[in-house]
């Protein structure tokens, strides 16, 4: 009988990559993967025993029962031919994940924004109770060593990615759905309704008894969820919501606010060091799906005081940048709605300051599909940076350079464009006065220059 024990992971330091084998090890298989060049992230994976190439080849691939590839390898790579000759088993990554969340109560965050956030949050609640959850997270909260971790507990919480299509694959007992935009067209012919079947599809994988916890605020994905038979919470500003926001307040502190079970009438005040309408959303979100699984309004509220802020969403990285009491922010967000959703923050918590916004668009087949609604936030910061398009492995999409995002923006804004990082902060220095507020916004390297900015 066939035995599978070495599992290699091609793509192995992507975020979800790197989960999964973290929770490989630690279920006791023999775990190797190969990826491009060595990261904060394959080293710590070296250190709990996983076998890293920093290239792609065949000579990886020795007495590998199954291979797991994640969604930017192609069938040309030399490791997915080679398997392939050799006749070992080829899975994508989703299709692992799949499987990983068969072993316990699994809950999957899915949604176009805020996937990550929303996970780090519910698997920090989950921890502070004592649950001892198993997470696979596609990014990293400074309360935990790493992005994954095989829990004692009965639960396991990870993200469902739409991106590719893959969170179809997905089986879970219960779900979050934070939102649907659209992003990730390309995967769906460019038709957002296919998307929305999409989601459909994703809802009806979730068992009868299960439960959907959905944003009630949006008509488009109260329009998914019509007619699918499952068992529905939602949560939003809205009062027919079954859970609603109200009374926010947001200072560089964090956010406070309450949340109302408009069914008991009961309600409970919360405060989260994290900023932003969207990152309470984030938070009410894992709120309810906590007080779904048991956990009480006052544990909740507890926990969240201490969840500590998830790297590169809305980050304060520094409040004395260049010893001239300036402010850097380091965010994330990359569609033009996660853009919108960092600047109304900014304006909100520092409304008086000088803003400089130092954003990097991320792939040009985004840029393209997303191009009006790029120069319509683009056009509301009087000062910015633009630096060149993050390929992401993508070749240039002629007509959708940095150079026609400028030439399309109104004549009348201060936009600088950056060759680089080095580049981008030479630039800054000379827009910056005193107590102004720097924004790092990208997916790309935009983190690099914010920690070239911090040290200089």
């Amino acid at each position: 009988m066939a035995k599978i024990n070495k599992i290699h992971l091609i793509g192995i330091g992507g975020a979800g990559m790197s989960g999964i084998a973290e929770i490989l090890v630690n279920l006791n298989y023999q775990v190797s993967g190969s990826d491009n060049c060595p990261s904060e992230i394959t080293k710590r994976l070296e250190t709990i025993g996983v076998k890293c190439f920093y290239e792609h080849s065949d000579k990886n691939i020795n007495n590998i029962d199954l291979i797991v590839i994640s969604s930017a390898i192609g069938q040309d790579n030399p490791e997915v031919i080679f398997g392939h000759v050799q006749g070992v088993p080829i899975i994508k990554r989703a299709e692992m994940l799949a499987n990983l969340m068969m072993l316990k109560n699994s809950i999957a965050i899915a949604g176009s924004h805020g996937k990550t956030t929303t996970t780090c949050i519910l698997a920090h609640i989950f921890t502070q109770c004592n649950l001892d959850p198993t997470y696979i997270i596609g990014g990293k909260i400074k309360a935990f060593e790493s992005n994954a971790s095989l829990g004692k507990g009965p639960h396991i919480l990870a993200e469902a990615d739409e991106s590719d299509g893959s969170f179809l694959l997905l089986r879970p007992h219960k779900s979050i759905i934070t939102n649907i935009d659209n992003d990730h067209l390309e995967t769906y012919d460019g038709d957002f309704e296919k998307l929305k079947d999409a989601f459909k599809e994703f809802c009806l994988n979730i068992p009868f008894q299960g439960k959907i916890v959905s944003y009630g605020d949006s008509d488009e994905l109260l329009d998914v969820l019509k007619n699918v038979p499952r068992n529905i919470i939602t949560y939003g500003f809205n009062k027919s919501n079954d859970f609603q926001i109200i009374d926010l307040v947001q200072s560089e502190e964090g956010s406070s606010f309450d949340l109302i079970d408009n069914l008991s009438q009961k309600s409970q005040n919360f405060k989260i060091p994290m900023h932003g309408e969207h990152n309470v959303l984030n938070a009410a979100a894992a709120i309810v799906m906590s007080l779904d699984e048991g956990i009480t309004f006052n544990q909740i509220s507890t926990s969240l005081e201490s969840c500590s802020m998830v790297e590169r969403r809305f980050e304060i990285i520094s409040k004395d940048i260049f010893g001239k009491g300036i402010t850097l922010v380091d965010d994330y967000g990359h569609h033009p709605q996660e853009i919108n959703a960092t600047l109304d923050t900014i304006d909100k918590i520092w409304k008086n300051h000088k803003k400089i916004v130092v954003f990097q668009p991320h792939r040009y087949t985004r840029t393209k599909a997303l191009f009006n609604e790029f120069i319509e936030v683009l056009s509301k910061i009087d000062n910015l940076i633009l630096m060149e398009v993050y390929p992401a492995s993508e070749e240039i999409i002629k007509g959708y350079e940095t150079k026609d995002l400028i030439n399309a923006l109104p004549k009348n804004l201060k936009v600088i464009e950056a060759k680089g990082i080095d580049d981008a902060l030479t630039k800054l220095k000379k827009l910056v006065d005193d107590h102004s507020i720097i924004l790092t916004q990208g997916a790309g390297n935009t983190s690099s220059l914010a920690k070239l900015i911090a040290n200089s």
